[in-house]
């Protein structure tokens, strides 16, 4: 089945798991994935989130389901993701850009669900992040950010390098160092804000 995919990848996300989203408003989000000749999954997430960084930029030239269950994205560079059934848990879920969505349940089985009723959210706050609040979600491209619990977001750009350091960590306080407000995480690790 050919998903009508053919847009351009603007950001990438490492949340519970790895994703592309497009300029068309349309995502793709995989538990496990292969790339490159390399199998990415819970165990290699920060490597998966780098290799998928690779797409920013690229356009999505052929989204295809198999009868097996497989997904296949393939880029205007001659990339491909691959994405296979598990077998414990969901492989891949895919989401239009009109909110509809397929996801690929544990053993092949893929539900298709249609656009959502409208759900308005209770908008995400500018940082600083309150104490206790964890990183729930990485994103790099355009709009780059780091999401928290308490739905503060900070716009800036993430270290790939370091994004170990930062998902999943929680803040423990905040300093003014050097003139600059900075977010210490239970990592040890330093998020500065602007301002």
């Amino acid at each position: 089945m050919k998903l009508d995919l053919h847009s351009r990848v603007t950001k990438v996300h490492l949340d519970f798991d790895m994703g592309v989203e497009f300029e068309d408003s349309s995502s793709v989000a995989f538990s496990e994935f292969e790339f490159g000749g390399v199998l990415y999954d819970e165990d290699n997430q920060f490597d998966g989130l780098r290799a998928l960084f690779g797409l920013l930029g690229r356009t999505c030239s052929r989204a295809e389901v198999s009868p097996s269950s497989v997904l296949e994205l393939d880029f205007d560079d001659g990339s491909r993701v691959t994405a296979k059934p598990r077998d414990e848990v969901e492989s891949w879920e895919y989401t239009a850009a009109n909110g509809s969505t397929m996801i690929c349940l544990p053993e092949g089985d893929v539900e298709s669900m249609p656009r959502p009723f409208r759900h308005i959210a209770s908008p995400a706050t500018a940082g600083p992040p309150s104490e206790g609040a964890t990183v729930v979600k990485i994103s790099v491209g355009q709009d780059s950010c780091i999401e928290f619990s308490d739905r503060t977001v900070l716009r800036t750009d993430v270290p790939l390098d370091s994004a170990y350091l930062i998902l999943r960590e929680c803040v423990v306080s905040s300093h003014l160092i050097e003139k600059r407000q900075q977010i210490e995480l239970s990592s040890g690790y330093f998020l500065p804000l602007d301002g």
